[in-house]
């Protein structure tokens, strides 16, 4: 298990697709109870996650010589209530690492997880980018039970994602939302939102 600290204080990115649920359901309710109080939250890990962090910089040394590019590592802003802690950023686009054993079918089927797609939203927003891709590498039972072999690069894919003007604004919108009902200490309600947003939209 980990321990979150100030990242109580704002929304991050793998917290991304928290902003689109329902307010009503309980998991929304006790992820935004913790927000309200801006206290540490214990964080379940398993095996995936943690070879996925021990494989991070291996895979982007391996994405970093077969493409002949030098990238940032690590960034991290804040931006209001959103904060964006991105594994790699080259040029004008933001990648996240995954290392999975979904990879395979992500590329075959040209779809990724919704709750990744909302992560580079969330990161494309801080930073205030327009590309993204998720750099995903197809892990296996061996590379699970021993992580710091040779990786091979015929494993390693990257998935663009297409991240339009309207999903950073509808983006913007909830975050911002959220935003106001933690100043005034209250949990969020649908009816609240589609006033807030009407509200923008007539500026």
């Amino acid at each position: 298990m980990t321990v979150k600290t100030d990242r109580e204080l704002y929304i991050g990115g793998s917290e991304a697709n928290y902003i689109y649920m329902n307010y009503e359901t309980k998991t929304f309710q006790t992820w935004w109870a913790y927000k309200l109080a801006g206290i540490p939250r214990e964080s379940p890990t398993n095996r995936n996650m943690e070879v996925g962090t021990i494989l991070e910089n291996e895979i982007l040394d391996l994405y970093e010589a077969v493409h002949g590019v030098k990238g940032k590592r690590g960034l991290s802003k804040v931006k209001g209530i959103a904060r964006g802690n991105a594994d790699y950023i080259l040029q004008n686009k933001v990648i996240d690492v995954k290392a999975s054993n979904s990879a395979f079918e992500w590329v075959l089927t040209g779809t990724i997880p919704i709750h990744y797609r909302r992560q580079l939203i969330h990161y494309c927003y801080v930073f205030e980018l327009n590309k993204a891709s998720i750099l995903a590498y197809q892990v296996d039972d061996s590379l699970l039970a021993n992580p710091f072999q040779k990786l091979d690069e015929k494993r390693m894919f990257e998935i663009d994602v297409k991240i339009t003007l309207d999903s950073l604004k509808e983006h913007e919108t909830r975050l911002q939302y959220l935003e106001e009902c933690r100043k005034k200490y209250v949990f969020p309600t649908k009816e609240g939102l589609n006033v807030f947003r009407e509200a923008r939209e007539n500026r």
